[in-house]
């Protein structure tokens, strides 16, 4: 169980804040009504706006059933609306795909832990009330219990076999089909569920996510709650609904995710792996401070030079063309008064880092860069953005939104990167894009203190990119998953005992 006991640690990086003015809003000038973008700058949503190709897979996945499970007892009437935060409000309207994949070790029959799997999550859905509703607009969701989608498939090869060397397409077929990235979160369900049973009966648990609800940290305390009703465990996690509360919607606010983020074009996802030994020698590339630099910080500095290399290479940039890192930052422990562990909703900021590849590609201070951008995430800041006051500072994000897409060439020069480092894994957890240009998701190996790095960008790009010597020296190309699990022993989620599935 331990990708999901150690959950409490996962994280506290994957969400963050703003240095190149969008930590900042608050001294916009604004006033309380909330300045709108002008309506070239704005999409109906992001879904309608991520036509990008992904290749279609080749793996034969064959759907058993679909049903919808409610939750075991009814959400009391004075709980039927559920308030969205302004956060959630700002944030990109997509369905993230995320796969846990799991090993059978004769701990029970497939049909056995699908029934499971049912069950417990008819429980906590009751406790999880808001997952089982719907969203309605951009302020509430109804909490009307009308459940979640759960598809069982059966994939026609071992888990061995899929694992050998997966490729982004191949894992994006065992995704529910509905709701999924390209449909819109209004009026559509918050969460589906595939679970997808290999023919040696190893199992690929895969969900679909709207970000108008889900960070990563509330993914983690779902699915954490889940497996602990799954395996009848005592532990309870019982999630706050304060989010709202603390960061209140904006009535007057009217904005959608800037399309220029998005993929219109043909993109590319390739997976890098460093192992322990390979971050430890990276680390030495920064100068010595009282703290060195995390495992997210030395990986996403190579990758972000990498990138920033690629993308001069291809385009007429100028020598003073700054490239932008936006990482996500988890505002939970970072408020001066710590927000609860088990608050639900989007709690992040986004943190912006800039370079300049004449001047500013030496890792030390692309390191360096990356720690000062996050750490302007503080109490301060946080409570800049709290209440009704918060909203002028919500506007200063909108606004340094577009200053960062014009000074950007449009946003080809931001790269995205997520973190969910220290959440632990089964033999593999895959973090798939829910439809970004560029971006970077940072996940745990099976290994201790190594780093998968799943990067996409457009295609021409990355042609460029996975051929970088310096990124080789440091990382290994599309490391089989298999082969990591068959060196490092692991617990099944679902164990009750010593022995697992």
């Amino acid at each position: 169980m331990s990708w999901l006991a150690s959950a409490h640690k996962a994280t506290r990086r994957f969400v963050s804040c703003q240095q190149y003015r969008l930590h900042g809003g608050s001294n916009s000038g604004c006033g309380d009504h909330a300045w709108k973008p002008p309506s070239s700058f704005c999409t109906s949503t992001i879904v309608n706006s991520a036509d990008y190709r992904w290749k279609k897979s080749k793996v034969a996945v064959d759907i058993t059933s679909t049903e919808t499970i409610k939750p075991a007892s009814p959400t009391p009437h004075h709980l039927r609306t559920y308030k969205l935060s302004i956060i959630d409000q700002l944030y990109v309207d997509c369905y993230t795909p995320l796969t846990l994949f799991i090993p059978n070790m004769n701990i029970a029959s497939s049909t056995e832990i699908v029934k499971s799997l049912k069950k417990s999550l008819s429980e906590i859905l009751s406790c999880f009330y808001p997952l089982a509703g719907e969203v309605k607009d951009n302020f509430h969701i109804e909490c009307s219990d009308k459940g979640v989608i759960f598809t069982e498939a059966r994939v026609k090869q071992s888990l061995k076999e899929f694992l050998r060397n997966p490729e982004d397409e191949e894992v994006r077929a065992l995704i529910p089909k509905s709701p999924r990235t390209g449909e819109p979160s209004i009026g559509n369900y918050i969460v589906g569920v595939q679970v997808n049973i290999f023919n040696c009966g190893g199992i690929g648990l895969s969900t679909s996510i709207t970000h108008k609800l889900f960070d990563g940290h509330t993914y983690f305390l779902f699915m954490k709650a889940w497996a602990a009703a799954a395996r009848g465990s005592p532990e309870k996690i019982v999630p706050s609904f304060i989010a709202s509360e603390i960061f209140p919607s904006n009535p007057y606010i009217s904005f959608s995710w800037p399309s220029k983020f998005m993929a219109h074009e043909s993109v590319c996802t390739k997976r890098f792996v460093f192992d322990a030994s390979a971050i430890a020698t990276l680390k030495d590339q920064a100068v010595q401070t009282k703290k060195g630099p995390t495992r997210m910080e030395a990986t996403t500095a190579l990758i972000w030079k990498a990138a920033t290399k690629a993308s001069s290479a291809l385009r007429p940039f100028g020598p003073q063309s700054p490239h932008a890192l936006l990482s996500y930052v988890n505002l939970r422990a970072r408020a001066s008064t710590p927000l609860p562990y088990e608050s639900i909703g989007n709690i992040i900021r986004v943190a912006t880092g800039i370079c300049y590849p004449e001047s500013q590609l030496e890792l030390s201070k692309l390191m360096g860069e990356i720690r000062e951008s996050i750490s302007k995430i503080n109490a301060d800041s946080i409570e800049s953005i709290k209440g009704e006051k918060g909203h002028g500072a919500s506007n200063g994000i909108i606004r340094s939104l577009i200053d960062l897409i014009s000074t950007t060439d449009e946003g080809d020069r931001c790269l995205f990167v997520t973190s969910l480092l220290n959440s632990g894994t089964p033999i593999w957890f895959y973090d798939m894009n829910a439809g970004f240009r560029r971006i970077v998701a940072l996940n745990d190996t099976l290994k201790g203190g190594g780093v998968e790095a799943t990067v996409t960008l457009s295609s021409d790009e990355m042609e460029i990119f996975e051929r970088d010597p310096e990124l080789l020296s440091y990382a290994t190309a599309n490391t089989s998953p298999w082969k990591m699990f068959k060196k490092q022993h692991i617990d099944h989620p679902f164990r009750k005992s010593s022995f697992v599935l």
